[in-house]
């Protein structure tokens, strides 16, 4: 099984290993744009994930029959395949595969963290979902799962597994049963991507996402990380 894959394997061709980011980011390693080094922790570490530890059919069994027009019943469902996932312990040589993969990331000029100079535990990654339905003809998942900035070594563990838990928030199986995609096995991989401190982040838009307008290509930017823009803490400068 492979668990982890680093960008400089990844392609198009590998949406189902490492959902629609992962290979984008290996598509554009491979074409020596100058993004962050990085890897993912596949799909298929996931599934093992959920097979090995028995929690696979409790998951599918409550969403079996789960009307995700109530409210209530919605987020019940929600909370309790969340919880399951984040109290179920990882394997531990997964776990000690993302941890040796996160020292060889060569980190550690990141960091001014209370004076600690050269320590692993201090260089920030992101921790970004990627679902392996992302971005397809029918659904676009931008937005849906989560992703953790400022990642040290020390939570890096943890936002894993809260990445596996967002493809379950109300919001994420909502999204699915509304896109007729909750009668596939829909499934997240984990991208770990060395952090930089930008001084301005922009997002582009191939076509104008309002008036679906092919022939308008919209740049939206703002001081510091996407997040601010992503999430709506900020209005872009828009071009």
């Amino acid at each position: 099984v492979q668990r982890l894959a680093w960008f400089k394997e990844l392609n198009k061709d590998s949406i189902p290993l490492v959902g629609g980011k992962g290979a984008n980011l290996g598509e554009m390693y491979n074409i020596s744009l100058p993004i962050p080094p990085g890897f993912v922790i596949t799909s298929l570490a996931y599934k093992e994930f959920i097979e090995i530890n028995n929690i696979k059919d409790k998951i599918y069994s409550i969403l079996k029959d789960l009307d995700v027009n109530d409210n209530t019943k919605l987020q019940k469902a929600s909370k309790e395949i969340q919880t399951l996932i984040l109290k179920t312990p990882m394997l531990e040589d997964l776990e000690s595969e993302i941890l040796e993969s996160y020292d060889a990331l060569d980190i550690p000029e990141n960091k001014k963290t209370n004076n600690i100079i050269n320590s692993q535990d201090y260089a920030f990654v992101a921790v970004r979902s990627s679902a392996t339905a992302e971005d397809s003809a029918r659904a676009a998942w931008a937005g849906q799962l989560d992703t953790f900035l400022n990642t040290t070594k020390k939570d890096l563990l943890e936002n894993v597994r809260k990445c596996w838990a967002s493809l379950f928030t109300p919001r994420a199986i909502f999204y699915r049963f509304e896109k007729g995609l909750h009668g596939e096995k829909i499934s997240v991989a984990v991208v770990v991507q060395k952090m930089i401190e930008p001084e301005v982040s922009g997002i582009g838009f191939s076509v104008h996402p309002v008036t679906e307008d092919r022939n308008q290509l919209i740049i939206e930017a703002g001081f510091g990380l996407g997040e601010a823009i992503v999430s709506g803490q900020i209005t872009p400068d828009s071009y």
